[in-house]
């Protein structure tokens, strides 16, 4: 079977603007590549792309008891949590589809099924995929190599973002190019001045006549004895009547770093990324890193993970398999405390009967124990 999917890209793109990038309110155009060239922009898609990507995703069976159990015998187990194709892993898919999200607002796979049981997932670029609907149903159009294929919706997993009508998301490309296009000016700018930046570090001044030879040789003097490796913070020794003048941080640098900081912040929140995971730790002390992860938990991740594991429901899974399967993201191991700390909370559930020893080791990772009285609550 042909899969168009991971062809190469010809210059003949389906969305032009997310191609050439559309042009933010400072001049520059902003597309896929530009907005990644921004530190805080690459930062956080890798912090969503990565965490999301690293949570196991599970195929549960559910039962009229109301306990679940993972379905590992059912097809789709395997597909979601090990290889979704003959060409990637599991992470590698959801890496693509998240970051696809958060530059694109959309992610599409074509969900190749054999006998009507789904063995594949293909991913479909953003840029060249055309959504139409169709009466009540949506029709999803696919460029590759000029040649258009048209899909029904029960043959695309489609994953929106914030969306304007319920049939496509948002384009943050589109939707928040004065905002990238502010950070990556702020960048050009910040290269342009320290290039072309003709600011001494110090002064040396004397009351002495210096023609143009004495000049350089004083100049050539000091830069030898104090500039390079090994030879910052040595003791000068000055006389006749030489000064040195330290010359401090500029307005101008202030005012840039203030800028870069700025730049640094709006992306975050554009984000939700907290800025601890975006390497500035300005703000956060270890205490509330902890606090700050479970709420990076609780208001950004989680509704990607609903976004996820609804539309593959919808997608994936027959009327039929509705009733008996569910998948879902195990986000435990995200929230995991230290060692002190999870060991008291194991007690307490031990020994207030809500929890078995053998599910404990579970939670730790580790075999149950052969003695068929550890599997029973202890009190």
């Amino acid at each position: 079977m042909n899969f168009p999917f991971f062809k190469k890209r010809s210059a003949s793109w389906a969305n032009l603007d997310a191609f050439e990038g559309r042009e933010s309110s400072a001049g520059i155009h902003i597309n896929e590549n530009v907005a990644l060239g921004i530190p805080a922009v690459f930062a956080c898609v890798r912090v969503l792309t990565e965490a999301i990507a690293s949570l196991p995703l599970l195929t549960y069976e559910r039962f009229d008891n109301g306990d679940k159990d993972r379905a590992r015998s059912f097809s789709l187990f395997r597909l979601l949590h090990d290889s979704p194709n003959p060409l990637m892993t599991s992470f590698e898919l959801r890496e693509l589809l998240v970051g696809h999200l958060c530059l694109r607002g959309n992610a599409y796979c074509y969900i190749e099924r054999d006998q009507g049981e789904v063995v594949a997932l293909w991913p479909l670029h953003p840029d060249k995929v055309n959504v139409e609907l169709s009466g009540r149903a949506l029709v999803y159009k696919h460029q590759a190599d000029g040649v258009e294929k048209v899909y029904p919706m029960e043959d695309i997993l489609h994953i929106r973002g914030l969306s304007a009508d319920g049939i496509i998301g948002y384009s943050p490309l589109t939707l928040l190019r004065d905002c990238f296009g502010y950070s990556k000016a702020v960048q050009e700018y910040s290269s342009s001045y320290f290039r072309n930046d003709a600011s001494p570090g110090g002064i040396l001044t004397t009351p002495n006549a210096l023609n143009s030879q004495s000049h350089a040789n004083l100049r050539d003097a000091w830069t030898g004895g104090h500039a390079g490796k090994g030879k910052h913070h040595k003791v000068a020794v000055l006389d006749n009547g030489l000064q040195w003048q330290s010359v401090g941080v500029s307005p101008q640098d202030s005012q840039l770093i203030e800028s870069q900081k700025f730049s640094v912040v709006e992306i975050a929140r554009v984000f939700r990324v907290p800025l601890n995971l975006v390497m500035d730790y300005e703000r956060s002390t270890y205490s509330n890193v902890t606090e700050q992860n479970r709420s990076f938990l609780t208001h950004t991740l989680q509704p990607w993970l609903t976004r996820i594991e609804q539309a593959m429901m919808k997608s994936l899974l027959t009327e039929a398999e509705k009733e008996k399967y569910f998948i879902e993201h195990l986000t435990q191991g995200f929230l995991r405390s230290d060692t002190k700390t999870r060991y008291e909370s194991y007690k307490i559930a031990i020994e207030s009967g809500f929890m078995t020893v053998d599910e404990v080791r579970q939670l730790e990772n580790m075999n149950s124990l052969p003695e068929p009285g550890t599997r029973v609550y202890a009190f």
